[in-house]
């Protein structure tokens, strides 16, 4: 019988294209963190909305730590076909980059993060708490800079206002 000439079982390819491009700017992303190299203009983002028409808006902490609330393109491979392989949510981490341009297409996401990416990634840099909690969409709270004794950033609750009455459960 002749060899197979052509590319096999096509269907068995589990990895994309775009998984791919996923995955290598991710690791380039943290070889440059563990070799200390610069890492201008890249940051690790949080999705707290979305806009449609390939917008969301990200939290994340410029170069000064400052935090900032900015409008993120989807990058073109990560819509259409492709979106279906990396998929971005509200609460998604992930790496934006800094365009240069001015505008609304200042910045664009470039790689969603995985839970094992972001754990490889805290073992060489510290990332804001703020970034990591993904229930908190608030773009008031995620801006204020206050912070707790332990370190950790505070919220308050009000809970004088909230009265508990005795509920007899036979009476209902």
């Amino acid at each position: 019988m002749p060899p197979q000439k052509n590319a096999g079982a096509k269907g068995s390819k589990r990895v994309t294209g775009v998984e791919n491009k996923n995955s290598e700017f991710i690791e380039s992303y943290i070889d440059d963190v563990k070799r200390n190299r610069s890492t201008e203009d890249v940051y690790i983002a949080r999705i707290i909305r979305k806009f449609g028409n390939g917008r969301m808006e990200a939290f994340y902490l410029d170069a000064e730590q400052k935090p900032k609330i900015t409008q993120v393109a989807i990058r073109g491979s990560f819509r259409y076909k492709g979106k279906k392989n990396v998929w971005i949510e509200i609460g998604s981490i992930v790496l934006i980059a800094d365009s240069g341009v001015s505008g609304s297409a200042e910045f664009a996401i470039m790689a969603t993060l995985a839970q094992e990416d972001l754990d490889l990634i805290k073992k060489y840099i510290v990332l804001d708490p703020r970034i990591l909690d993904v229930t908190n969409v608030d773009s008031q709270a995620l801006k204020s800079n206050e912070k707790r004794t332990d370190g950790e950033f505070a919220f308050e609750f009000d809970n004088d206002a909230v009265e508990e009455e005795d509920v007899n459960i036979d009476d209902i």
